[in-house]
């Protein structure tokens, strides 16, 4: 079980937990209730969940998530509304000013395969970006019995980061198949956030690895400045709903309700009346 998680014990000795994450139980949902229901189903939700970790600003143990879950489609297409529909929702509340970090999981996972790292290595590398610990990415990859040119390449996964042309020099690191499909998606959902004129949001982080295992293509985080931690996220899920016997694909986000009113009360805005 997830360290994150509250553990409990029932009168029967069963451990029990309270839910850290929206999303599976959602797929569960889907997968019972819904699973006759006509795709794509687009789900909404704002409900509190509980996470194990020291409290801090930004960061408490229970807090409320609102997100969408749009579930029965693998396309660009779908990822680029959960996108847009996530930019929207925080301008409706009120913020000005935020970045949306777009990366692919299948990109690094792909560089990381056409180098034939071991799975035990992969984990280890994809643990430290997921930390942005780049001391520890940059001694697993000192360990790793690999060329200087494709250490030189995998030391490039944290740093690429910015506009359009970062996935033209992304296309010259992808040797394999994974990672350039993951760059085409990319810019498929990046030329579908430009159709809804919310592109200048977007800025894309080739090395984010979100700290969910079940992400398997677009992944995103939402900043402002001021605060050290995401106000949402979100991403592509499509093995998730096959363990609730209804394999279909899925894409969705979430927003903190609590960081997003802190961060408009630190940049002194006030939440729209309506």
């Amino acid at each position: 079980l997830s360290p994150q998680l509250f553990k409990l014990f029932d009168k029967g000795g069963r451990t029990l937990a309270l839910r850290h994450e929206m999303t599976t139980p959602i797929a569960r949902v889907v997968g019972s209730r819904l699973k006759d229901a006509p795709l794509p189903l687009k789900l909404s939700y704002i409900s509190s969940v509980f996470r194990s970790e020291q409290s801090q600003m930004g960061r408490q143990c229970e807090f409320y998530q609102a997100g969408v879950e749009l579930i029965g489609s693998a396309s660009a297409a779908a990822d680029a509304e959960v996108l847009a529909l996530a930019i929207q929702s925080l301008l409706r509340s009120g913020l000005k000013k935020f970045q949306v970090c777009l990366g692919q999981v299948e990109f690094a996972a792909g560089i990381m395969e056409q180098y034939r790292i071991s799975e035990d290595d992969q984990q280890t590398l994809k643990d430290a970006l997921e930390q942005h610990d780049l001391v520890a990415y940059d001694a697993a990859i000192d360990e790793l019995p690999l060329a200087a040119a494709a250490k030189k390449n995998l030391r490039q996964l944290p740093v690429l980061s910015g506009g359009e042309e970062v996935l033209t020099k992304a296309y010259s690191l992808a040797l394999g198949e994974k990672s350039r499909r993951a760059l085409d998606n990319l810019s498929a959902v990046y030329r579908l956030l430009a159709a809804y004129g919310v592109e200048r949001f977007v800025r894309f982080d080739l090395g984010l690895i979100r700290d969910f295992s079940y992400y398997t293509g677009m992944v995103f985080e939402v900043y402002t400045a001021g605060l050290g931690f995401p106000l949402a996220g979100g991403g592509r899920y499509d093995h998730m709903l096959s363990d609730f016997g209804c394999a279909c694909p899925a894409t969705g986000f979430a927003l903190g309700i609590e960081r997003v009113l802190l961060a408009l009360e630190k940049q002194n805005l006030v939440p729209p009346a309506d």
